[in-house]
């Protein structure tokens, strides 16, 4: 996903497909934030709310504030801008579309370098059961004693409590969105806090 420091390199001219869905839906998110949450997506746009606010009048948005609520609440760009009626989720390959389609392919091409290089992966013909319980001893023959496994702790011990309700509340806004996986991991959570 883009940093702040890319997103500056865009416009701030008007990308909304539909002023009034754009105005609802930004109106809707944005209402439902909490203070951090508004402060992370002025700080990734690098603005202040004046611009928000703006939206919220008048249904004019730029790339860099779609994208910067897109990333922020994980909700399609396409669907902040009034293009499509399902929130969606907001994916690397939605992001580079939306760019792509508003004029920005010499900014995709300088961050084409920027992205994580993927390893090659090689295809290894599975080994028959004895074939890979013999090369299996084969190892361990050369390589020695095997070295005891550290055990780390279950994902959720890594999570605070801030960290879990920051969780909770990202799928909340997502299912006011309309995303019903997110109102399907929500009922879940509701089960499992209930019994």
């Amino acid at each position: 996903m883009l940093t702040t420091a890319q997103l500056e390199q865009l416009k701030r001219t008007n990308i909304s497909q539909s002023p009034e869905k754009t105005k609802e839906r930004v109106t809707a998110l944005w209402q439902g934030l909490k203070i951090k949450q508004k402060q992370a997506i002025r700080e990734l746009a690098g603005t202040t709310a004046q611009p928000i606010y703006r939206t919220q009048e008048t249904g004019n948005i730029s790339a860099r504030m779609t994208i910067a609520f897109a990333q922020s609440l994980g909700v399609s760009p396409v669907y902040i801008i009034g293009e499509a009626d399902e929130p969606g989720e907001c994916t690397e390959a939605a992001v580079r579309e939306l760019l792509q389609k508003h004029g920005y392919k010499a900014l995709l091409t300088e961050l084409q370098p920027m992205e994580r290089q993927k390893r090659a992966y090689t295809r290894h013909p599975k080994p028959e059961p004895a074939e890979a319980q013999a090369q299996a001893a084969e190892k361990d023959a050369e390589e020695g004693p095997a070295a005891p496994e550290a055990q780390l702790p279950p994902s959720s011990d890594a999570l605070t409590a801030e960290d879990l309700q920051n969780l909770i509340f990202a799928l909340y806004v997502q299912a006011k969105a309309g995303i019903t996986s997110s109102k399907e991991k929500l009922d879940q959570i509701k089960l499992i806090i209930l019994s």
